[in-house]
């Protein structure tokens, strides 16, 4: 049996290498890579007349699958858009990748990249951070005849919708959603965690500026936190500052209520008495119950 089985194994490895056939000679150098980074330095400098001379009098152009059929001058005229529209543009390599450039055995050559294009948009303050895989088809003449890109939409189409105005939903000054942010501090003056534990999904998410940007908790968490503020804490009162906003984002499709307060309390042990300036907000499940609560405030005033 191990014999046969060896065998086997000899006989799949032999068939394999039989199976396998070099059709073309792949290169980390070579003139063609060279044209297509000196085609992006022309692009970066807004040299139109440059970038057009690396390119076959017709070429076609893919874009995330769609093609179409182009002339070199009006390519080439188009690339203005980079310098025209962005500042501080710049063209690089992704880090880690490098061009290939592949001779087939029985068509032309091609190239490969991968490159990241940066810079801001000049009208709507929009940073560019574009990954773009592209492959660049010469010709026997060594020019480009074919050029497929492939990258992310998103921040042109961010870009375009930045040069409009548009209304993403509502304000209330008066809403249920503004009624509940109040009974929660409430329940939280009156040092009552069960009843404040009702406000919230049990899989609520709550996060604070002075906690840290990428830290959270969970409603446990928070309930465990709470309850030993109640354990140092006396007095506990929230003054309201200007008024809270509930507002509806059509984007997201939910609410998220804004509130300002002046929080203070004494501290149990020394009897001291402590006001913190307080920003929360406290987004909304269609049930009407709290699915995350953030809070701004500074840890300043612990430290007087």
């Amino acid at each position: 049996m191990k014999n046969f089985a060896v065998l086997l194994i000899l006989t799949l490895l032999v068939s394999t290498l039989f199976a396998q056939k070099k059709n073309g000679t792949v290169f980390n150098e070579h003139e063609t890579i060279d044209k297509t980074r000196a085609l992006w330095n022309a692009v970066k400098n807004g040299d139109t007349e440059k970038v057009k001379s690396f390119f076959a009098d017709s070429i076609t152009i893919v874009r995330n699958g769609n093609d179409w059929k182009t002339t070199a001058e009006i390519f080439s005229n188009n690339t203005s858009w980079w310098n025209e529209n962005f500042v501080n543009f710049d063209v690089k390599d992704s880090p880690g990748a490098y061009p290939d450039a592949i001779e087939y055995k029985d068509a032309n050559t091609w190239v490969q990249d991968w490159l990241i294009l940066t810079g801001t948009n000049e009208e709507t303050g929009i940073n560019l951070d574009l990954h773009l895989h592209c492959l660049y088809a010469f010709n026997d003449e060594g020019k480009i005849e074919a050029f497929i890109q492939y990258y992310n939409n998103n921040v042109f189409e961010n870009i375009r919708d930045a040069q409009t105005t548009r209304e993403n939903g509502k304000v209330y000054i008066n809403h249920p959603h503004i009624a509940t942010v109040r009974k929660l501090l409430n329940a939280y003056a009156a040092e009552d965690v069960d009843k404040l534990q009702q406000f919230f999904t049990e899989d609520a998410i709550f996060s604070s500026l002075a906690g840290g940007w990428d830290k959270s908790m969970n409603l446990e968490e928070r309930t465990a936190d709470v309850a030993s503020h109640f354990d140092t804490r006396k007095d506990i009162h929230f003054e309201q500052i200007g008024y809270p906003d509930c507002i509806f984002y059509m984007l997201n499709n939910g609410y998220v209520v804004y509130s300002w307060w002046n929080y203070s309390y004494t501290e149990e042990e020394s009897g001291k008495k402590f006001v913190m300036p307080l920003m929360l907000s406290h987004s909304f499940n269609d049930d009407g119950k709290i699915v995350r609560e953030m809070a701004y405030f500074s840890t300043n005033h612990l430290e007087e």
